[in-house]
C-alpha cells in the first residue's frame, strides 16, 4: 500500500531525517513517534504529496485512499456536529471542486482523482448520516449533540468530529 524508500528531508539546514524506509501494507498498524520538530508532520506531508523529499521515494499504490487528521483544525462556522462528521458542509465542496478542476485538465486517471473521487463516493452515499452518527456516539457524544454548533464545542470535541468523518470515509490508510 505505501514504500517509503531512502527518504532524506531537511529543513533550515537540519536533518529531519535521512535513509528512511519502510513499507505500510493493508492491515498494518505503525506508530510514528518521535519529540517535537522531529518531523512527523513533514513525513505526513511527504505521504500526502504535499511536500516534496530532498532524496528518496515514496510509492502509494493509486487506489489506496489516504485518511488525514490534520493538527490544527479549519475554522468553525455555523455547522453542527453531524455537518462535520458527515463533510457535507466543508469536505464535500472542496471535493467536488478538485473533481471538477482534475477534469477539466484530463487527469481523471490520476491518483489524486482517483483518491478524491473515491472520497466524495463515501461522503455522498445515503447512508452516510448513519455512518456518521454511529461514529460519533462511538467517539462519547450524545444524540442531543448532533445538532450543536460546532464553534460551541472544544477544540477536542471538534477534533473528534473530524476524526469521525475519517472513519466514515473507511480510508485504506490513516494519517492522525
Amino acid at each position: 500500500m505505501l514504500a517509503i524508500r531512502d527518504l532524506k528531508m531537511t529543513l533550515g539546514g537540519r536533518v529531519l531525517f535521512e535513509n528512511a524506509s519502510f513499507d505500510v501494507n493493508y492491515g498494518d498498524r505503525v506508530a510514528l513517534v518521535g519529540p517535537n520538530g522531529a518531523g512527523k508532520t513533514t513525513l505526513f506531508s511527504i505521504i500526502l504529496g504535499h511536500k516534496t523529499p530532498d532524496a528518496g521515494t515514496v510509492h502509494r499504490d493509486e487506489w489506496t485512499m489516504v485518511g488525514y487528521l490534520p493538527q490544527e483544525g479549519e475554522a468553525q462556522g455555523d455547522e453542527t456536529i453531524l455537518d462535520v462528521a458527515t463533510g457535507r458542509v466543508e469536505e464535500l465542496p472542496r471535493l467536488e471542486k478538485r473533481l471538477h478542476e482534475l477534469e477539466v485538465a484530463g487527469d481523471v486517471s490520476s491518483p489524486e482523482y482517483l483518491e478524491a473521487h473515491a472520497k466524495h463516493g463515501a461522503l455522498s452515499d445515503p447512508q452516510v448520516e448513519t455512518k456518521a452518527k454511529k461514529m460519533l456516539w462511538g467517539l462519547g457524544y450524545r444524540e442531543t449533540d448532533f445538532d450543536r454548533k460546532a464553534r460551541e464545542m472544544s477544540g477536542g470535541w471538534i477534533m473528534r468530529a473530524r476524526l469521525a468523518r475519517l472513519l466514515v470515509m473507511e480510508p485504506d490508510l490513516l494519517l492522525l
